[in-house]
């Protein structure tokens, strides 16, 4: 059977069912798959994107296993469609008509294959005809309730990975700000157009030998499979492997292989090596996305070049109004001051719910009575979390984030150059980083830039002050 006979076969079965034939690109794409090409061949051949060709060759693959209800795919295409021939049909509208092969070829049956090792499904609604892909996410957190919202950043991050085919994704914000929430619950909504999703947490803050071997193993599909003590070489392998198969990877906590006490985004010693794999997932041709979950992003990555949109940063703030679903679920009274008490605490998601169980526990529920109290309070469970953003800070940003506690007003860098000690590009560097932390904010005040920071940072930033 040669690639002829390939073409002239699912043309005559998809025009027996839809009415149109292949089109010039389609029979292009078919014609690598059964030569075993890889997307980027086909792409070059076709003239299209790499992308594009992926997109059409899955479309078409889809539409042939619904046709013979077989699940077919990349890999097995070749040897299904030998299969078939050694059928020996010449109707091919009967194929059609009947529904499926294997009723007119019982010598040769094969049941539908089943993707092996893959755990149920996370959501009832999910179409059980889909074919699922691998998952590993042992890492990952449960999903819970999530509060999603006109504008949420779910909708915007679908559209980067699926439409734009962003290779690399970056979503930074303190903790608490959703996160890893957001990425855990994009899972079940893109899950079905990746051959394989894995979730990794670098809390641990494991070498990169360790993470790459991980990645390759469940990747390729190869638990025993002999991967080289050279780094380079590993990260030859994973590319190899991001090229030959549509792959998801989220690394969460990330900023826990990023050093404290200097600007943000420098590796701890011995993690730079970190820089080199995302540097070539975001600058190297592919078919998979890494999404990096972090409090502050790589320095190295905001380099990069995003003239095709495959590097994307999105920095998480806090909820706005849609953080009233929070309140309420807690069954806080007083709703006319609840957008007082989401702006004091930034809209932050763990923030509220942090001081919502506060309200309940000694105002039962009454808004009004504890913001009554100034300053604001900061209970035994937000401290922790604030001291471990504040020690993050070299002494510089520590310098200008204090003077912005101590003031009632925004500050200017006029003012910053005033009262700052350093020198005017040190305190420039100190504003990005703090920036980039989600510490600070922007305001326009008329003809110049102010800052400020959030109540709750505020007052811890005074109180270690004191």
């Amino acid at each position: 059977m040669d690639v002829k006979e390939v073409l002239r076969f699912t043309d005559n079965l998809v025009f027996a069912k839809t009415g149109k034939h292949l089109a010039d690109l389609e029979e292009t794409v078919l014609r690598g798959v059964w030569q075993g090409k890889t997307y980027i061949q086909i792409a070059e051949e076709s003239g299209y994107s790499e992308g594009y060709a992926r997109d059409v060759t899955s479309k078409l693959l889809k539409v042939l296993s619904k046709l013979l209800r077989e699940d077919i795919n990349k890999s097995n295409f070749r040897s299904t469609m030998k299969r078939y021939h050694d059928c020996n049909f010449s109707n091919f509208k009967d194929i059609v008509n009947f529904g499926n092969i294997n009723n007119f070829c019982p010598e040769t049956s094969y049941p539908p294959k089943t993707p092996q090792n893959s755990p149920p499904t996370q959501t009832s609604t999910e179409d059980n005809t889909q074919q699922k892909p691998r998952l590993d996410l042992r890492d990952a957190p449960e999903i819970k309730t999530f509060y999603n919202y006109p504008n949420s950043p779910l909708t915007a991050l679908e559209t980067w990975i699926l439409e734009q085919n962003c290779r690399l994704l970056t979503i930074t914000g303190m903790a608490g700000t959703g996160k890893s929430a957001i990425a855990r619950n994009l899972i079940p909504q893109i899950q079905t157009q990746f051959d394989r999703i894995i979730w990794r947490s670098l809390r641990t803050s494991p070498p990169l030998e360790t993470t790459l071997k991980t990645l390759i193993q469940f990747l390729s599909n190869q638990p025993e499979i002999n991967i080289p003590a050279n780094t380079d070489d590993q990260l030859s392998i994973l590319i190899e492997t991001l090229r030959e198969n549509r792959c998801l990877i989220i690394l969460d906590d990330v900023q826990q292989i990023l050093s404290s006490g200097q600007l943000a985004g420098y590796y701890k010693p011995g993690y730079e090596n970190y820089g080199t794999l995302f540097k070539l997932i975001g600058e190297i041709p592919h078919n998979s996305c890494l999404i990096l979950n972090s409090w502050e992003p790589p320095s190295d990555i905001l380099t990069f070049t995003d003239d095709n949109s495959a590097v994307c940063l999105l920095q998480l703030t806090g909820l706005g109004e849609a953080a009233t679903e929070i309140l309420r679920d807690k069954g806080l009274l007083d709703e006319e001051q609840w957008p007082e008490l989401i702006e004091l605490y930034h809209g932050n998601p763990l923030w509220l719910k942090l001081v919502a169980q506060t309200i309940n526990n000694l105002f039962n529920g009454r808004v009004s009575q504890y913001l009554s109290y100034q300053p604001v309070f900061l209970s035994d469970e937000l401290t922790p979390i604030l001291q471990q953003h504040y020690q993050r800070l070299s002494e510089i940003e520590k310098q200008a984030i204090a003077l912005i506690s101590n003031e009632n007003e925004p500050v200017s860098f006029t003012q910053f150059m005033a009262k700052c000690q350093g020198s005017q590009v040190e305190l420039f560097k100190a504003i990005q980083s703090l920036d980039r932390r989600g510490m600070i904010e922007k305001l326009s005040c008329e003809s110049e830039t102010v800052f400020t920071i959030p109540p709750v940072l505020k007052q811890y930033v005074k109180m270690v002050g004191e």
